[in-house]
């Protein structure tokens, strides 16, 4: 990717280095043991693809899933779930689109409920929320699209995201997670920063 422009340090008495790579044969591979903090970028793909690139994450062994969905309803994600079985995952969803219908810690089937964020804050509360009523091995936000827009993002917003990654990392409540996921719609138009300093992978999925 030419013209990305790494987001500002904010420690900058470590030195950082990413390494790059193109994975596509090798893919299932790569998800078997991933971890850390990854970007996954992709073009308005359906739930149900999401959902093939989640089933090969620790495939075979049994992963305790939180997904955060900002973008789509829980009803909605159990459908398509009724129809594309992920047996050695439970997935537990925090529901932040029909948040407003629900209290905060109605608990059904596999979803919590919650007020849509209005800050990456409010999200870190959210995670963290997720975290103590779970124990998630990984955590899965979609989308991270409702907060930034890598085409045409400022410099206050790509530090207000790396301040946000840099204190997952940071946190003792992330500590026993395996990874997190942040999933972004890359059909927003052209990508021209990412924040590479904080994050371990970066994969694009396509659909045409």
């Amino acid at each position: 990717m030419e013209n990305i422009n790494s987001c500002e340090k904010i420690d900058l008495s470590e030195k950082q280095i990413n390494y790059w790579k193109e994975v596509e044969k090798n893919i299932n591979s790569e998800l078997l043991d991933l971890k850390g903090t990854v970007l996954v970028m992709h073009n308005s793909v359906e739930f149900v693809d999401l959902l093939d690139f989640i089933k090969n994450l620790r495939k075979g062994e049994f992963t305790n899933v939180l997904y955060v969905s900002l973008v789509r309803s829980y009803n909605y994600m159990k459908n398509a779930l009724s129809f594309n079985s992920v047996d050695d995952k439970r997935i537990v969803f925090i529901d932040c689109v029909s948040g407003y219908a629900f209290p905060i810690e109605e608990n059904i089937d596999q979803a919590l409920y919650h007020k849509p964020p209005e800050s990456l804050d409010e999200l870190k509360n959210i995670l963290k929320f997720g975290i103590e009523k779970i124990n998630p091995d990984i955590i899965i936000l979609d989308s991270l699209s409702q907060y930034i827009n890598f085409s045409r993002s400022d410099e206050e917003d790509l530090h207000g995201l790396c301040n946000f990654l840099n204190q997952l990392k940071s946190d003792e409540n992330y500590s026993t997670l395996d990874s997190i996921l942040l999933f972004y719609d890359s059909k927003m138009g052209f990508i021209k920063n990412l924040p590479k300093d904080y994050i371990d992978n970066i994969y694009k999925i396509e659909v045409f």
